[in-house]
């Protein structure tokens, strides 16, 4: 494994009201949760350093976590009404200088390494990567560093976070893998999605 110029940011600090159990504990096999999943593919992938915004209930897991693994750090976001782009906002001004970062969510555990090469293969100092399957954009976004100023330094909490994207250049990369379109917000697409034997 050679380490990439690449970090990542895995966004868990939903309430998870629909799931209603953390998604991040959901079982994504036998032996491993969702955030086992996504913290193993991109530590094996090779970024150089992780950040998880987590919330409160996340916390006791979290101190357990760390113990393991040196490069993780978490965030807690106490202002859960905010949404989505405050998590992406603290994650980032909590991360070291990187070149890029993937904006990972915590319910798509499907990510591999074939589709991060991909990205990573496509990423531009002047551009963030978006991954598209069909005509429909999806995730993990990979930021450049241009975007995390951008991201860092925006005036707003409550910021939508595809608006703010959308204020950037960005690159539509076609991938043939449909997973990145996935969320699961509820147990029914769990069940739909996720077989555990």
């Amino acid at each position: 494994m050679v380490k990439k110029d690449v970090s990542v940011l895995i966004l868990a600090a939903g309430e998870s009201k629909r799931m209603k159990t953390q998604k991040a504990f959901l079982a994504f096999d036998k032996n491993r949760t969702f955030f086992d999943k996504i913290l193993e593919t991109y530590i094996s992938w090779g970024c150089i350093q992780m950040v998880a915004v987590i919330n409160k209930q996340f916390k006791e897991y979290a101190n357990w976590e760390k113990k393991h693994i040196p490069q993780l750090t978490f965030v807690t976001n106490d202002h859960l009404e905010y949404e989505r782009f405050y998590s992406v906002k603290i994650g980032l001004n909590a991360m070291k200088e990187t070149d890029f970062c993937f904006l990972q969510n915590i319910d798509n555990p499907f990510i591999n390494s074939q589709l991060l090469d991909q990205l990573y293969l496509h990423r531009s100092e002047d551009t963030h990567v978006v991954p598209v399957y069909g005509d429909q954009g999806g995730h993990p976004v990979l930021l450049n560093n241009k975007s995390i100023i951008h991201l860092k330094a925006h005036p707003e909490n409550r910021a939508n976070l595809k608006n703010v994207l959308g204020e950037l250049n960005s690159k539509r990369l076609l991938v043939k893998d449909k997973s990145i379109l996935i969320n699961i917000n509820n147990p029914e697409d769990y069940r739909k999605l996720v077989e555990v034997k």
